[in-house]
């Protein structure tokens, strides 16, 4: 139970200061050699991230790659949406395969992403946050061994910034999770984060890849919520509760309402209004 409210010493290892206009070459050059792992031509696992405008973290996320063990040939590519900063930069100092996708927003650059991949498995992930050593394979496992399982997708933990406590945040995630409970009975699709689920290549294309007209799916604004949705067709959803395949990400997705318990207001609020649809197998994921 006290773990829940510790960040782990391996995501604080990752978690380190940088200047992203004064990089430290020995810190350079440990981060490159480990993602050399990712330089298969044949590889059967493709791990995608998209990143506008990450410098400030995507060094971080890029750490935590380089520290990764797996027994599949994996292949990483970011995705860099119009970047005005020094992401590209970043990219090509750790030499990292990078796609550029030009239509602006996160659809089109995971769709990007999925395009360019040529792994059997997508690993969907994202700039901002941190990966634990054995992700990969905790989240192909459910694709590799069940053909039921469409679409694996992991649990995650918030990284404090300035200002915020991980006791808070914890408390936080406590809360959110009683609420997925809930939603895993009739729309666990929203359930699934952008930043840590995975699925087939096959499957995705054959239902349609990314929605880029977030603003009328059925799941609301989500891309990573209507990509599971849709992967309901050909299979099934699978919760990976296991440590190994929980990501650590930013918490400014929270800070963006202005503060953690503005942030929980919101949310709960949004949530309640929505609790009947969740008992209600005629709307599951049909109504907003």
């Amino acid at each position: 139970m006290m773990k829940r409210f510790i960040v782990p010493e391996w995501v604080l290892e990752h978690n380190f200061f940088y200047d992203p206009s004064n990089l430290s070459k020995e810190r350079i050059e440990i981060i490159r050699k480990g993602l050399e792992k990712f330089g298969t031509e044949t590889p059967n696992v493709s791990i995608v991230i998209p990143a506008y405008n990450e410098e400030a973290s995507l060094l971080r996320a890029l750490s935590s790659f380089s520290r990764m063990a797996t027994k599949h040939k994996a292949e990483l590519i970011v995705v860099n949406n119009n970047s005005n900063d020094r992401t590209q930069e970043i990219l090509e100092v750790c030499a990292v395969k990078t796609v550029f996708a030009q239509r602006q927003g996160i659809s089109y650059a995971r769709q990007a992403g999925l395009e360019a991949a040529k792994g059997k498995y997508i690993l969907s992930a994202d700039a901002d946050s941190i990966y634990p050593v054995y992700w990969i394979d905790t989240l192909v496992e459910p694709l590799m061994n069940k053909d039921e399982v469409s679409c694996p997708y992991g649990t995650y933990s918030f990284i404090p910034s300035s200002g915020n406590s991980r006791v808070s945040l914890g408390f936080y995630e406590m809360m959110a999770e009683a609420f997925f409970k809930i939603k895993r009975k009739q729309r666990e699709c929203v359930n699934v984060m952008g930043f840590n689920f995975a699925f087939r290549k096959e499957d995705a294309f054959k239902v349609g890849g990314y929605s880029h007209n977030l603003q009328r799916n059925r799941t609301g604004r989500s891309e990573d919520g209507w990509m599971a949705y849709q992967l309901m067709k050909v299979g099934k959803l699978c919760r990976v509760d296991d440590l190994k395949g929980r990501a650590w990400t930013s918490d400014r997705r929270l800070m963006a309402d202005g503060s953690l318990a503005k942030a929980f207001q919101n949310r709960a609020k949004k949530e309640l209004k929505r609790l009947s649809l969740y008992f209600n197998s005629r709307y599951a994921v049909h109504s907003e």
